[in-house]
């Protein structure tokens, strides 16, 4: 069974001005949003997310993506649709990651970055969880921008909790996994993220089957449809668990596979691993687990557990493999 175990810049305007417009941002408050119906344009469309108190977003014009907090929300708050404004229950906090086209006025990333941090700012590396190293803008003790450039764009997160410093120190790791986990693909990075990775991309396939196929595919390579379906909702998603008649389940999220466990020893892996096979053999075939636990062994890409297997008296009874985006648990 499965395993259990968006372009607006807030400065008031341009780069070169500094201070930031909060008569516009209060605007946007989750209480005063209700009545204006302009202002929250769209709801983000929200996906699962690896870490399973966490949802990840999508902004489509910059194509970013972001992880926030099960219970919080995020809105389209912009004429043109590239910035996203963090909803998380506290008015007096702003909290908005946004897209800005790099043009003639603010090639020069050096200038952007002092733009942005005003006289009495620092200005310093910061590494993104995906490796990616940007910039860390302390503007002051309570309000800061991240900046990481994306092509021909910034992509750019923005905190201020000036009039709410205490939510901030209680809310700090929540604040930091959101910036950490700012990136420019649907696939994030997780908190095994040595730089080691222990399998491939490649390794997360299981016969003729694979994570990130759609429904159809998946029933194309089964050659059979399920024998069952359990079927619920996920942040407006239709989700579905599906058991075949071999004891194969496979959990589908937007008519996309997240995760397949099998127990039959019909699917080979692309190393050649299948149930029934020792301890031995696995560690022959992939070397020793990242991390272990009650007979649960855990294989990383990108700092994720995605491959993992059950022994059961030294023998494989059970492997999984999950999308990058999403850790679902199966056991």
């Amino acid at each position: 069974m499965f395993l259990t175990g968006c372009s607006f810049i807030p400065t008031g305007g341009d780069a070169g001005n500094t201070t930031f417009d909060e008569d516009s941002a209060k605007q946007l408050s989750p209480e005063l949003a209700e009545d204006v119906d302009d202002v929250l344009k769209e709801d983000i469309r929200f996906y699962p997310a690896f870490d399973e108190n966490y949802k990840t977003g999508n902004n489509m014009v910059f194509d970013f993506w972001f992880d926030i907090p099960l219970e919080w929300n995020a809105v389209d708050n912009s004429d043109d649709g590239s910035a996203c404004y963090i909803l998380s229950g506290n008015d007096s906090v702003i909290i908005q990651i946004s897209g800005k086209l790099i043009d003639e006025d603010n090639k020069d990333k050096d200038q952007f970055y002092t733009a942005l941090a005003g006289k009495n700012a620092t200005v310093e590396d910061f590494s993104f969880r995906d490796g990616w190293v940007g910039k860390h803008i302390q503007v002051s003790d309570n309000e800061a921008y991240y900046v990481r450039i994306d092509g021909d764009s910034y992509l750019i997160v923005y905190i201020n909790a000036n009039k709410d410093p205490e939510w901030k120190e209680q809310n700090g790791e929540i604040l930091n996994n959101i910036v950490m986990s700012t990136r420019t693909m649907k696939e994030s990075h997780g908190k095994y993220d040595t730089g080691e990775e222990t399998i491939r991309r490649e390794d997360l396939q299981l016969g003729d089957i694979s994570v990130g196929m759609t429904y159809d595919e998946l029933i194309e390579a089964m050659n059979r449809l399920p024998e069952d379906v359990a079927s619920e909702e996920y942040e407006g998603f239709a989700t579905k668990t599906l058991f075949f008649d071999d004891g194969t389940q496979v959990y589908v999220v937007d008519d996309i596979v997240y995760a397949i466990n099998v127990t039959s020893p019909d699917y080979l892996t692309p190393r050649g691993l299948k149930t029934g096979h020792s301890r031995q053999r696995l560690e022959e075939l992939y070397g020793k687990p990242s991390n272990e636990s009650d007979g649960i062994l855990g294989y990383t890409y990108n700092g994720y557990e995605l491959f993992t297997v059950v022994i059961e008296d030294d023998k494989i009874s059970q492997i999984q493999i999950d999308f990058g985006a999403g850790k679902i648990e199966i056991y």
